[in-house]
């Protein structure tokens, strides 16, 4: 792997809690200008018209009111989406249930775009008319289910492209043979672990010990494997790897995060029975009093 490559990863590893704010930013400044320049472009047509009554403001405030409410549903929108694709069904299961997405989607955003649009008329001497509900709702129905089309096709390229870039991890059996998967949870077959997983990072494949992950983290249908100098997400989930690995040193400590505790330097216990684990290399792990008594068990000798 180049040296740019790798530096390039590690960025991506190293600000992974600012991506979901990026994102979002990135969202609401397309739409910002996407929807400006629908503004001008409305308004340029609507000026043509010699008895024309609109005033400027006006395609503005319709333009924006609709990216206002699109930003507010995409949090929700994207959280029940990591939600479905936690499951497995059949590509029409799949089809029908982003269907129903869709539709949800453009009922909340027409009420939204409406409501918003409503309560600016009211600060004018202007009167907001919307027209009639079944024409205008199909037209906007139509404009919201190519948008949610879009919206979803960008999401899975993204997702895609940003595990392939930071290498995303798969098991693999001792002798280079992939491991089938169940569904599309994709929880290994296998009643155990391997001893290497195989991690894809842009166009190069090479292996990763699992011995060499110092803790595990949850990310929505994913965990991210820790070592001492990458990240690697593995489509897997929480519950399934402890059981799997459990017998390579891994131990729950909290609903969202394992360690391996061969690598823990000392544990701090708190009144209240939740407690912080560190790691040879400097890393605090929160440990929660619902694990706290299996975590002792486990590091005491029998």
């Amino acid at each position: 792997m180049g040296s740019s490559d790798e530096k390039l990863s590690q960025f991506f590893r190293n600000t992974e809690r600012y991506h979901k704010w990026a994102a979002f930013l990135l969202l609401v400044i397309y739409l910002f200008l996407n929807n400006s320049i629908n503004a001008a472009s409305d308004w340029t047509e609507l000026s043509r018209d010699s008895n024309n009554s609109t005033a400027l403001w006006e395609p503005y405030l319709w333009e924006y009111s609709s990216a206002l409410a699109t930003a507010l549903l995409v949090v929700p929108l994207i959280y029940f989406i990591r939600k479905l694709d936690t499951h497995s069904f059949r590509a029409r299961t799949w089809l029908l249930w982003h269907f129903a997405f869709a539709s949800l989607f453009s009922i909340a955003h027409v009420t939204l775009m409406v409501a918003f649009r409503e309560l600016c008329y009211l600060l004018s001497d202007k009167e907001y008319n919307f027209g009639p509900i079944a024409n205008e709702f199909f037209y906007e129905y139509r404009k919201d289910l190519w948008g949610y089309i879009t919206l979803i096709t960008f999401y899975y390229i993204i997702m895609f492209s940003y595990r392939r870039l930071i290498g995303e991890a798969s098991v693999i059996r001792e002798h280079d043979e992939r491991v089938e998967v169940n569904g599309a949870r994709g929880n290994p077959s296998t009643s155990g672990m391997p001893d290497n997983l195989l991690v894809k990072k842009l166009n190069r494949e090479f292996l990763v010990k699992l011995s060499d992950v110092y803790w595990v983290e949850a990310s929505g249908n994913y965990i991210n494997l820790h070592t001492s100098k990458s990240t690697f997400p593995l489509r897997c989930t929480m519950k399934h790897f402890c059981e799997s690995a459990s017998e390579k040193g891994f131990i729950r400590v909290h609903r969202s995060f394992a360690i391996q505790y061969t690598f823990i330097n000392n544990i701090a216990f708190e009144e209240s029975g939740d407690g912080t684990a560190i790691l040879l290399d400097g890393t605090e792990v929160a440990i929660s009093r619902r694990y706290k008594e299996s975590l002792k068990s486990r590091l005491t000798p029998s």
